[in-house]
């Protein structure tokens, strides 16, 4: 049996009026829109640089790395994650991720606020739950336990080994000489990979609102 959605009372259908419903939401939408745009925030440079340091890990030093793998990803989120584990059971061997954070887990990793939690179903959310024979603690999972499974996922494909951690790409260009990527990062590397995968999310990178005194403000 079909259901023709093109006739009849919709309201009687649907139980709501759809365009009742629109209007709410263009309504809501429309408060929210400010003309000035992206210009109601803060760029986090000069004083305000500190708003973009790591809090979390302890920075550690190492030497610039002159080499070539396989494989660069760039970002230590989900879509890093996945594409590492994905690729791990295609055969690569030679992985590297590279990570502006201390550790994988991407947002999961640098917002830990009190009551962070995931608002879509753990079961349909965390990747790899079967793979990592893993059932989540709650039906809406926090972000404590969304980190741990970040981090679960990295030691379950080995994707610890031959990380750039606290590293930053600065530059990424194709080598048609050697037929490689060429990647430099803020840490003075520069290596080649034959395939790089982009997985750096758009969560990384503080929003502060221009209003007057964020930069002089100390908390309460």
């Amino acid at each position: 049996m079909s259901i023709d959605l093109l006739t009849g009372d919709p309201v009687e259908k649907f139980g709501f009026d759809p365009a009742e419903l629109r209007a709410k939401y263009l309504y809501e939408r429309d408060k929210r829109l400010r003309e000035d745009g992206n210009e109601q925030y803060r760029e986090i440079t000069g004083e305000l640089a500190t708003y973009d340091d790591d809090p979390y890990t302890e920075r550690i030093e190492r030497d610039p790395l002159h080499d070539e793998v396989q494989a660069a990803i760039i970002g230590g989120g989900f879509g890093g994650l996945l594409m590492g584990g994905r690729l791990r059971e295609a055969g690569f061997n030679n992985i590297r991720v590279i990570e502006k954070a201390g550790d994988f887990g991407g947002t999961w990793y640098w917002n830990r606020y009190p009551g962070a939690m995931c608002d879509v179903e753990s079961y349909c959310y965390l990747p790899l739950l079967e793979e990592l024979n893993y059932m989540p603690k709650h039906k809406y999972s926090y972000a404590p336990e969304i980190f741990e499974h970040s981090k679960a996922i990295a030691r379950h494909y080995n994707l610890y080994e031959n990380a750039c951690l606290q590293t930053g790409v600065t530059e990424l260009r194709w080598d048609d000489a050697s037929g490689r990527w060429v990647i430099r990062t803020d840490r003075g590397d520069c290596f080649k990979a034959q395939f790089v995968a982009m997985a750096n999310g758009p969560l990384n990178r503080p929003k502060l609102p221009g209003i007057p005194g964020i930069t002089s403000f100390k908390g309460e």
